[in-house]
Protein backbone atom coordinates (compact mmCIF):
# COMPACT_ATOMS: atom_id res chain seq x y z
CA UNK A 1 0.00 0.00 0.00
CA UNK A 2 1.44 3.40 -0.94
CA UNK A 3 2.26 5.93 1.77
CA UNK A 4 -0.22 8.43 0.28
CA UNK A 5 -3.01 5.85 0.36
CA UNK A 6 -2.20 4.90 3.97
CA UNK A 7 -2.44 8.54 5.02
CA UNK A 8 -6.03 8.72 3.71
CA UNK A 9 -7.11 5.20 4.66
CA UNK A 10 -9.27 4.39 7.66
CA UNK A 11 -10.08 1.01 9.13
CA UNK A 12 -13.27 -0.11 10.97
CA UNK A 13 -12.63 -1.21 14.55
CA UNK A 14 -14.98 -2.07 17.40
CA UNK A 15 -14.98 -3.91 20.72
CA UNK A 16 -15.49 -7.67 20.37
CA UNK A 17 -17.23 -9.22 23.36
CA UNK A 18 -15.71 -12.64 22.61
CA UNK A 19 -12.12 -11.50 22.07
CA UNK A 20 -12.38 -8.87 24.84
CA UNK A 21 -10.46 -6.29 22.81
CA UNK A 22 -10.80 -3.76 20.02
CA UNK A 23 -10.56 -5.57 16.69
CA UNK A 24 -10.86 -5.00 12.98
CA UNK A 25 -14.34 -5.71 11.72
CA UNK A 26 -15.61 -7.11 8.45
CA UNK A 27 -18.94 -7.08 6.64
CA UNK A 28 -21.02 -10.27 6.78
CA UNK A 29 -24.52 -11.16 5.59
CA UNK A 30 -27.18 -13.08 7.49
CA UNK A 31 -29.47 -15.70 5.93
CA UNK A 32 -31.91 -13.00 4.82
CA UNK A 33 -29.12 -11.06 3.11
CA UNK A 34 -28.98 -8.28 5.71
CA UNK A 35 -25.53 -6.78 6.21
CA UNK A 36 -23.87 -6.71 9.64
CA UNK A 37 -20.40 -6.22 11.09
CA UNK A 38 -18.44 -9.07 12.68
CA UNK A 39 -15.09 -9.55 14.38
CA UNK A 40 -12.41 -10.25 11.78
CA UNK A 41 -10.88 -12.83 14.15
CA UNK A 42 -13.77 -14.89 15.53
CA UNK A 43 -16.84 -13.84 13.44
CA UNK A 44 -18.79 -12.73 16.52
CA UNK A 45 -21.36 -10.10 15.50
CA UNK A 46 -20.34 -6.62 16.65
CA UNK A 47 -22.89 -4.85 18.84
CA UNK A 48 -20.82 -1.77 19.68
CA UNK A 49 -20.34 1.35 17.61
CA UNK A 50 -17.63 1.36 14.94
CA UNK A 51 -14.59 3.55 15.22
CA UNK A 52 -12.81 4.42 11.97
CA UNK A 53 -9.08 4.65 12.73
CA UNK A 54 -6.04 5.74 10.75
CA UNK A 55 -3.21 3.38 9.81
CA UNK A 56 -1.09 4.77 12.66
CA UNK A 57 -3.92 4.26 15.16
CA UNK A 58 -4.47 0.73 13.85
CA UNK A 59 -0.80 -0.12 14.30
CA UNK A 60 -0.88 1.28 17.84
CA UNK A 61 -3.36 -1.50 18.71
CA UNK A 62 -0.96 -4.25 17.58
CA UNK A 63 -1.82 -4.69 13.91
CA UNK A 64 0.95 -4.32 11.33
CA UNK A 65 0.47 -2.83 7.89
CA UNK A 66 2.84 -3.41 5.01
CA UNK A 67 4.75 -6.33 6.48
CA UNK A 68 4.75 -9.63 4.62
CA UNK A 69 4.13 -12.74 6.67
CA UNK A 70 7.04 -15.14 6.93
CA UNK A 71 4.98 -18.23 6.16
CA UNK A 72 2.03 -18.82 3.87
CA UNK A 73 -1.49 -19.67 4.97
CA UNK A 74 -3.02 -19.44 8.39
CA UNK A 75 -4.05 -15.81 8.08
CA UNK A 76 -7.73 -16.50 7.51
CA UNK A 77 -7.85 -15.75 3.80
CA UNK A 78 -6.05 -18.93 2.80
CA UNK A 79 -3.57 -17.21 0.49
CA UNK A 80 -0.96 -16.24 3.05
CA UNK A 81 -0.42 -12.95 1.24
CA UNK A 82 -2.30 -10.71 3.66
CA UNK A 83 -0.53 -7.50 4.48
CA UNK A 84 -2.40 -6.88 7.74
CA UNK A 85 -1.20 -9.01 10.63
CA UNK A 86 -3.48 -9.82 13.52
CA UNK A 87 -2.25 -8.98 17.02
Amino acid sequence: MSDALLIRSTFPMARCISCQKDVLTCVKFDDAGAEYRACAHCDTPIASELSWVSAAELESTGYEIGQRRGKTGGCGCGSGGCRIRRP
